[in-house]
Order: C-alpha cells, then sequence, then structure tokens
C-alpha cells in the first residue's frame, strides 16, 4: 500500500509540475511563437529577450536539449527517425525537437529514481520496495513521453478529422466561385482557425519557396495521418495531372468525407452498447443480484442452520 502511495504522489508530482511549465504555453497562439522565435533569431544576444522568455525556455529547454546531444550517439537511428515523424505528426509540440524530447526521456528515466533514492535514504525503506519503485519509475520515464506524444497525434488527428468537412466546403465554393486552388487555400488559412488550416499556411509557404504543389500537399497528408486528407490530396492531385475540372473533383471529395464522418459515427453508436455491458456487469448487475437475492439467501441460510 505504501508503495502505491508513493508512486501515485510521484506521477501526481510529475504531472502538475509539466502542466505548470506548459500554462504559459497553451495561452501562446502560433503567431506569437513565430514572432517570438523570429525576434530571438534577429538578436539571440539581447539579455532583454533572454529575460523576458520563460522558464522552460531559459532553463529547462537548454538543459534538455544539451541531455539530448548526448542520447543522440547512444540512441538507433531508427527510434531518432521514428520519434521525428512522431514529432512532426504532433505538430512539434511546445517547438521541441528530437534532443528536447530525447532529454526529456533521460531525465525521467534517470531523475525519477534518483528522487526514489532521496526517498529511499530519508524514510530507510525496505529494499525491496527500493527496487520495485525503481524500476516501475524507470520504466515510466521509459514510456511516458511516447505515449504523450500518441496522445497529441491522436488529439491532432480528431481535431483535423473534426474540421476537414467544413474547410472543403469552403474550398468547394471558392474553386466554384472562379478563384484557383493556391487562392482557395489562401482563403482558408485567413477564415478558417485551427490545425489544417495552419498546415495549409506551411503548404502555401512551400510552394512559395520553389517546392512543387504535389510534394507539398503529400508531406502535409503524411504530417497528420488522417486517410481522409490522403484521399483529398490524392484527388487534387490527380485533377490537376489530368486537367480534370477541381470543383467537380472537390465537390465529389466534400460529399465522401461527409459520408465517412458519418459511417464512423454509426460505428462508434454500434459499439456504445458492447462498451457499456462492461460497467453494467462489473457495477450494477452485482447490487441488482443482492437486492434480488439477497432476502432469499438470507431464508436459506435461516432454514438450513435450524
Amino acid at each position: 500500500m505504501e508503495i502505491l502511495l508513493l508512486l501515485l504522489m510521484f506521477l501526481s508530482f510529475s504531472y502538475l509540475t509539466y502542466n505548470l511549465l506548459n500554462v504559459k504555453e497553451r495561452r501562446k497562439g502560433n503567431i506569437s511563437l513565430r514572432l517570438e522565435y523570429i525576434k530571438n533569431q534577429d538578436e539571440p544576444n539581447s539579455p532583454v529577450d533572454e529575460l523576458s522568455l520563460s522558464f522552460k525556455e531559459r532553463v529547462l529547454k537548454p538543459l534538455l536539449e544539451n541531455i539530448g546531444k548526448g542520447m543522440l550517439k547512444l540512441a538507433p537511428r531508427e527510434m531518432i527517425s521514428n520519434m521525428e515523424e512522431k514529432i512532426s505528426m504532433a505538430g512539434k509540440p511546445n517547438n521541441w525537437g528530437v534532443k528536447n524530447w530525447l532529454g526529456f526521456q533521460a531525465f525521467l528515466i534517470f531523475g525519477l529514481p534518483l528522487i526514489i533514492l532521496m526517498f529511499y535514504l530519508q524514510f530507510r525503506m525496505d529494499i525491496k520496495q527500493f527496487i520495485l519503485l525503481t524500476v516501475s519509475t524507470a520504466s515510466i520515464g521509459l514510456l511516458f513521453p511516447n505515449m504523450l506524444l500518441n496522445s497529441k497525434i491522436r488529439k491532432r488527428q480528431t481535431e483535423v478529422s473534426k474540421s476537414l468537412p467544413d474547410i472543403m466546403d469552403l474550398l468547394t465554393v471558392s474553386v466554384e466561385a472562379g478563384l484557383t486552388f493556391d487562392s482557395a487555400l489562401s482563403k482558408v488559412v485567413e477564415k478558417m482557425p485551427g490545425t489544417l488550416a495552419r498546415e495549409f499556411e506551411v503548404v502555401l509557404q512551400e510552394i512559395k519557396v520553389g517546392k512543387s504543389k504535389k510534394e507539398a500537399l503529400y508531406q502535409m497528408a503524411d504530417r497528420i495521418g488522417v486517410q481522409d486528407l490522403r484521399n483529398f490530396v490524392s484527388s487534387v492531385v490527380q485533377a490537376d495531372q489530368l486537367g480534370v475540372s477541381l470543383g467537380k473533383v472537390l465537390r465529389i471529395q466534400s460529399e465522401q468525407i461527409r459520408q465517412n464522418r458519418k459511417q464512423r459515427i454509426s460505428e462508434k453508436a454500434m459499439k456504445a452498447p458492447v462498451k457499456m455491458l462492461i460497467p453494467m456487469v462489473i457495477f450494477i448487475f452485482p447490487a441488482i443480484f443482492i437486492v434480488l437475492l439477497g432476502p432469499v439467501v438470507i431464508n436459506l441460510i435461516d432454514m438450513f442452520t435450524k
């Protein structure tokens, strides 16, 4: 019981610390982050700018980068490439790169057992409890960064899936009104908030610097990883190559995406009764059996004892 309490204390402390460090970042928009980054690039040695940064930017991020540099030399290339892909799909949260995430993971793997060691020396715990807690916290440090990235990827993909039909309608209306596809994307960036609109903004910037439209769109689809968006990108690229009317293609894709969303909602609705059965069996059925069969069992016990 003491082990579980200590483990819950460490988890709560780690979660609270992480949230406190991210309060300021959550309040900042992506535009302000980009402006701050450009300002720091222009005047990297300005003491005023450095002091105006948050504690995470001044202390935590450089510390994790220094730890991550050492981890990059030890980590296998496949692990680094997988983490780069996950960071890209998660939208590069907190503007952290591979070095920061590897440093964060190493800090958790080695830092949490050090905290356990301090508690062991302070409270004189049993050696078995110390070993169990050390292995548990090291495992948490190994798995937590990947779990956090996967959670951000799922959240981002869900947001894109929800906003995609509305953005497709705006694109369709803009193209049918006579705008080019690039101008329609600019209209989406201007009018629609959210992750997908920011990704379209990145696509437009890449096209302006010389990247082909096909390559920029496919890379955007890879960064997000939503199947409906992949189908949309493939249709747009094929229509551009074959000279098909883009307005008709967008109209068909918009209807198909809405149909796919309806099917997913129907699928979740069909799964709901099965998921509800588990808490009913665990929590509701035992109470019903106690109420219905309890008096019968008591009467039978009295009858057999007499």
